[in-house]
């Protein structure tokens, strides 16, 4: 089941960022000659014909006025072929990318990353309508909070919480018998105990937990106990729908932010040989978030469709080689000398890009691997 939402979350990604190159080009007037979701060797494609009716794709049946619409084996990703889109200029062909400026040109290349962008603000946005989890601590007064909870985000090693195998992602909803509703609130009660066991319910996923837990006295405070957690209040957090659009926006902004600021900190920590490798996850690191994170519910995972789309949007803007960013620099790189550079060598040189992208993720995948050994 884990494979299986991966791939459904890996495709609707891909099919989006893919959307938005295919939309753009059509409105540009581009023609397109594929569009596939996977990378080739080809498994199955249709295409409509003059009349409007689909057909299923002949093994050599291939005609440049129909868009092929293919899914194909390699399940990482996808591909908008643009008609022209080798850089060989076609006199009198209007539908050519190659033909267009070098701002429609710009526009078809970036327009995959904004709907990598705009796909987790309507994520977002639709999230704090009906109720998004976060923290709940200095919220604004319009904010809406349903099932208020203590949720743990740090465990200390060895202490009361750690040996009664509280795990960070588990959520305090009961002490006593009694609705948990502040962490002040809970260390009065421990308090209060003075060491003895104190009654816990507590929710993992979809299990309830009932624990008795005696918190320990704090050496340097002889009235506190301590349970060795850390405790984010948090609930489901929703806005009026003006208000919700507008949040939705903020946290694609801030989370697009700390993103980028995540990235500097991998790019410069690896020059200062730094491992980095617990910080980078591949496809099948993905897969066991995916697993994970299934498990808290359906509007935790949608939350995670956002980052990841957010991440792809991040990635493929940089200017590396093969990637949407690279050809971005290659066509700002003719707006600056007003000569397009020679289609043998970019090709050359996005081939190159993309076979280095796929050692890469060939490296961190075996790395992925030998961590669930």
């Amino acid at each position: 089941m884990t494979v299986v939402i991966f791939l459904g979350i890996l495709g609707i990604l891909v099919l989006v960022h893919e959307l938005g190159h295919f939309l753009a080009a059509r409105a540009i007037g581009v023609g397109v000659e594929e569009f596939g979701l996977g990378f080739p060797p080809r498994l199955v494609g249709w295409f409509k014909n003059r009349h409007g009716h689909w057909k299923l794709l002949k093994k050599k049946h291939h005609h440049p006025r129909h868009t092929i619409f293919s899914i194909n084996l390699i399940p990482l990703g996808g591909f908008v072929k643009l008609r022209g889109e080798d850089g060989v200029s076609r006199p009198r062909d209007h539908t050519s990318f190659a033909n267009k400026t070098v701002g429609e040109r710009a526009i078809i290349i970036i327009s995959g990353v904004l709907m990598n962008v705009v796909l987790p603000m309507i994520i977002f946005s639709l999230g704090f309508m009906i109720g998004w989890p976060q923290a709940t601590e200095d919220l604004d007064p319009g904010a809406r909070v349903k099932n208020p909870e203590l949720m743990i985000a740090e465990v200390v090693p060895n202490s009361p919480a750690s040996r009664a195998g509280l795990e960070p992602g588990d959520a305090i909803i009961e002490i006593n018998g009694q609705p948990a509703r502040s962490a002040a609130e809970l260390r009065q009660i421990n308090a209060a105990a003075a060491g003895q066991e104190v009654n816990y319910k507590i929710r993992r996923s979809s299990e309830i937990l009932e624990l008795s837990i005696a918190a320990e006295q704090l050496a340097s405070n002889n009235n506190d106990y301590s349970l060795g957690v850390a405790l984010v209040e948090s609930g489901l957090v929703s806005y009026a729908w003006p208000r919700a659009i507008w949040e939705g926006i903020k946290l694609t902004a801030l989370s697009l932010k700390d993103i980028a600021v995540g990235f500097w900190q991998l790019f410069t920590g690896l020059f200062k040989g730094q491992d980095i490798s617990g910080d980078v996850a591949g496809p099948v690191g993905i897969a066991v978030l995916v697993g994970q994170i299934s498990h808290l519910g359906w509007i935790y995972l949608l939350q995670f469709i956002a980052l990841l789309s957010l991440n792809l949007a991040f990635i493929n803007i940089l200017p590396f080689p093969a990637l949407d960013g690279g050809r971005l620099f290659f066509i700002g790189l003719e707006a600056i000398t007003r000569h397009p550079a020679k289609a043998e060598l970019e090709a050359l040189i996005h081939s190159i890009g993309f076979v280095l992208l796929l050692a890469l993720v060939a490296l961190i995948t075996i790395k992925d691997i030998a961590k669930l050994f």
